[in-house]
Order: C-alpha cells, then structure tokens, then sequence
C-alpha cells in the first residue's frame, strides 16, 4: 500500500515552488548563471538581498560538488536527486558539456514530476537539451533515457517505489554516485530517511552525497525557524535528530562512511566562496543585515559525505 499523506504532501511540494521563486530571483540579479530557472517560475517576485545571498550560497555549494564530480576522470558515473523539485542542475551540466557519460536520475513525488516533465517538454530551450532518445512515460509523469530519467516515487518507500526504478533505468550499484539532497531528508520521518542511507550503504559501494539541510533547533532562532514553518503547515520531521554539525557528520560516521564534514552557511559563505565572488556579489546588492544574515546562516549547513576513499570522492573538495 502507498505511503501517503496527501495534505501534508502538497504543502511540502509548494516547497519546490517556493526554491524556483528565490533561485529565479538571484539569477535575474545576477547572483549566479542558471538561464532556465525562469521556466520554472510564473510569477517572479524579487528577494530580499539576504534571501538572495543565502540562494546563491546554497547553489554555489551544490554547483561545486555537481562540477567536481562530473569533471572528475573516473567514469562512468551517476548522479541521483533526492526530491530534485524543479531543479535545474542538469540543464545547466548539460549544456557546459559535463554530463558525458553520466547517468542522471531526478526523482520526486509524481506531482512534481509531472509539472517538471510538462514544463520541460513546453519550453524548447529546456527541450533542446533532453537526449534525442528521451521517450515520456507514466502518462506525462516520468522521462526515460539511458543518460537522463525523471522518476517519480515517494522518498518514505524508497526501496519499495524509487529503487526498482533505478534499477529498472540502469543504475549500477558499483558506478561512483553522487546522492544530492537538498532540504529533502528533512522534511521525512528519520525511520524514512535513515532507510534511504542504510540502502546506500549496504548497496553504492562508491558512492558520496551532499545535503544542505536545516541545523539549531534549540535556540531562540531555531524555535522561531520552526513555528513559522508549521505556521506554513511544515514540519522538519529529522531535524531534531540531527540538529547539530557533529550530529550531522556522525549520521554517516557511524554508518562506517569515511570521510563526513558539515560546515553552516556562514563559514560555507566566508571560507568556501572566493573572494573575487564574494566582490562579485556584494556589488549586485547592498546587504546591510549582516546580522540577520549571519543568523539564518548559522541555521543551515552542508554536509558531504562518501564511503569509499577512491576516486572520484576523495579528491573532492567541497566543505
């Protein structure tokens, strides 16, 4: 039987939305280069220059471990989004070249997979870049190729729902894969998400991940953090598991991963992005809240993780 919860469920899947809103805002100003997100968005609203910041840290991070990845000599590789929205990574990957013999798996709940599948197939620069043998399945809700697939599933039946479809579209346990989760574990049940890891692990044997993932519940921020999300009617179920850096890096450690570093937004921000960047941005918008900046920052947090010490992961440098 499915796992549902139908209520809950569409107002997580707003989330995706509301991820489209504020990359499309960051990319018209200038922030960073994703010349599709438009597609993605009916009504563009401009950010506050702190929201803008935090969007391009966010993608600035995830850009750099997709890059690292793809451009690495190991191959073939695999790249799988967990609960990838209407994410845009791989029309941007494709279009710079960098998905050559990559295989390329998004997946998320089948409502999103088909607004995602239908924008795409509408919008010729988006449709440009799908493989000639693209072939649309699961009437307008699945993409199908061998280097590019769209799968929709439900993240709480990973092994029962997502990964026959994997399997089913080529994935091969022992190609190096990177696992991208981006405010998606969080939002599961730990017994949810935990499975997903456990999977990964027993059965990637090179595999690595990247999440970016909500931290603090505890202080006086992270309470007001949460109640304004259940305001929203959200909750992030994991977050209490692992609320912390340490608690974040031993949720792989402790898996037997070898290597697992977690690092908030504000260190991601001042270490991890150049300083010719940094340059970059600070002339596109004046950010006089540094304070408040510095507080949502401090509230969320990469993590990247991999369980081999071969190639490509361990000469990844991402945190």
């Amino acid at each position: 039987m499915p796992v549902t919860e139908s209520s809950d469920d569409a107002i997580v899947q707003g989330t995706s939305n509301d991820a489209a809103v504020s990359r499309e805002s960051a990319a018209r100003l200038g922030y960073m280069a994703d010349r599709y997100i438009h597609n993605f968005v009916r009504q563009p609203q401009r950010r506050p220059p702190l929201i803008n910041r935090g969007t391009y840290c966010r993608f600035h991070g995830i850009q750099s471990a997709l890059r690292q990845f793809t451009e690495s000599e190991a191959e073939p590789k695999q790249v799988v989004v967990l609960g990838a929205g209407l994410d845009t990574a791989y029309f941007i990957l494709k279009s710079e070249g960098l998905l050559n013999n990559v295989r390329y798996f998004e997946t998320d709940f089948e409502e999103i997979t088909a607004k995602k599948a239908s924008t795409v197939y509408r919008k010729r620069e988006l449709k440009a870049l799908l493989p000639p043998d693209i072939k649309v399945a699961r009437g307008g809700a699945e993409l199908h190729s061998p280097s590019y697939n769209l799968l929709a599933g439900d993240l709480r039946a990973f092994e029962a729902q997502v990964v026959p479809k994997l399997m089913e579209r080529g994935f091969q346990t022992d190609v190096p894969t990177l696992f991208i989760s981006e405010c998606v574990l969080i939002y599961l049940d730990p017994k949810y998400s935990d499975r997903i890891l456990d999977w990964a692990t027993d059965n990637v044997l090179n595999c690595g991940i990247i999440t970016y993932e909500q931290i603090l519940p505890g202080d006086r921020f992270g309470k007001m953090m949460i109640e304004n999300l259940r305001a929203r009617g959200l909750e992030l179920r994991g977050l209490h598991a692992h609320p912390t850096l340490e608690s974040m890096e031993k949720r792989f450690s402790g898996r037997g991963w070898q290597f697992s570093k977690a690092v908030d937004l504000v260190d991601y921000h001042d270490q991890c992005v150049e300083k010719n960047e940094l340059d970059r941005i600070a002339r596109i918008e004046f950010l006089d809240e540094w304070e408040e900046f510095t507080l949502l920052a401090q509230h969320y947090a990469f993590t990247f993780a991999y369980r081999t010490s071969s190639l490509p992961f361990s000469a990844m440098h991402i945190v």
